[in-house]
């Protein structure tokens, strides 16, 4: 066969592809290929759709790629405005993020799964911690919601959009946490939940983003979608309101990453406890567990099923004072102490720990020269790690 019929019928294959509309459906279509002749077709893009990647890169204040979606938008004062009001925060916090990373690569294994209970929508310090995070699942009170510019009604309301994200993204920049009660105020209005937040820290990591479905966890504990039929849809307009998978990648990565978000209520009264425990079995035994600025809840009562499975499944708890509790920890774990630990914030006076107050005087804690958790000067950080 010469390379005329080769091409021909690729193109035919592409051409029916593309004219399935919204979404993708491939028909099977046969290529005679004669004994002497390897002929190998290349495979149909199934992601090519680019507009989630370019709504993450007006939330970020990067000019979108496709410069022919949101015309209005991006050819804006206020547009022009927010690009530069996020290059120079992020161009300052970069800085910070990179002495993070650099940390994490000494002092962290490489972790490729990462859980993250009370991140809400935290991606920006995900990445910091753990460059090489390829699955992750992030969990907050907050709802998924709507990707902006998802239709007319947000699209006018850019302006808003672009107030809110900074306003929202505010305290995760200078503190290095999300202040509960203003991000809820926010994301009330015209951001309407987590999902643009978190697609605006991907950009600005330099991730891609390939497609964005909604999600849910069944009762054997895995991902599944909730409308199969549309995980290829090119449309912006579908469902975010409780939960979502985004798929995203380096620009010369190879492989996909992916992370997921549930909006849920973690408390014991509120836990599916089965589905929930089947779901820590089937993604995260001898994994890691991420725990920042998570407002000391595994120290309740309330919560003590959560905690008990990071505990039994996760290998490597990764905390702040105001997560894994000091005394949840046995002789069947290793302990490292990082940073500096006088007892908790003003705003939690009452959750003191003296047993971790006695291991930083006893022991020989490592020097951290970035933020975390809530104190505002002295910043604790402890790496536990289940014994063999």
């Amino acid at each position: 066969m010469n390379k005329i019929c080769i091409y021909l019928c690729i193109l035919i294959y592409v051409t029916a592809v593309l004219a399935c509309g919204n979404k993708t459906e491939v028909k099977e279509i046969k290529v005679e290929v004669s004994q002497d002749s390897i002929v190998e077709i290349p495979p149909i893009d199934t992601f090519a759709y680019d507009g989630f990647n370019s709504v993450a890169y007006i939330l970020a204040g990067k000019q979108p790629l496709d410069s022919n979606l949101f015309q209005n938008v991006i050819n804006s004062k206020e547009f022009a405005n927010h690009k530069s009001l996020m290059e120079n925060k992020w161009g300052s916090h970069k800085t910070k993020l990179d002495i993070i990373t650099d940390w994490s690569d000494e002092h962290i294994v490489s972790a490729d799964t990462v859980f993250y209970p009370f991140g809400g929508p935290d991606f920006n310090y995900l990445a910091a911690f753990f460059p090489d995070c390829r699955f992750s699942v992030l969990i907050g009170l907050e709802k998924g919601g709507k990707i902006p510019f998802s239709d007319s009604l947000s699209i006018a309301k850019y302006p808003e959009i672009f107030t809110a994200i900074t306003s929202s993204v505010a305290s995760n920049l200078e503190f290095s946490f999300f202040r509960t009660n203003s991000m809820a105020k926010d994301l009330a209005g015209y951001l309407e939940g987590t999902l643009p937040i978190i697609m605006m820290f991907m950009s600005r990591h330099n991730f891609e983003i390939i497609n964005i479905n909604p999600v849910f966890i069944n009762n054997q504990g895995y991902f599944e979608y909730v409308d199969k039929e549309r995980i290829y849809d090119h449309s912006l307009n579908k469902d975010f309101e409780d939960s979502f998978e985004i798929i995203y990648k380096k620009e010369n990565e190879d492989f996909h990453r992916k992370l997921y978000y549930f909006s849920m209520d973690l408390s014991d009264s509120e836990l599916n406890k089965q589905s929930f425990s089947l779901m820590m079995q089937n993604y995260f035994v001898e994994k890691t567990c991420f725990l920042k600025a998570a407002s000391y809840l595994l120290d309740r009562p309330q919560f003590s099923e959560m905690k008990k499975m990071i505990l039994d499944n996760c290998n490597v708890i990764i905390t702040g004072p105001s997560g894994m509790p000091y005394n949840a920890f046995n002789d069947s774990w290793d302990i490292e102490l990082y940073g500096n630990y006088i007892g908790p914030c003003n705003l939690f006076s009452g959750r003191q720990q003296p047993e971790l107050k006695e291991a930083y005087l006893k022991g020989n804690p490592s020097k951290i020269n970035f933020k975390f958790d809530y104190h505002a000067t002295h910043h604790s950080l402890i790496i536990a790690r289940k014994k063999n």
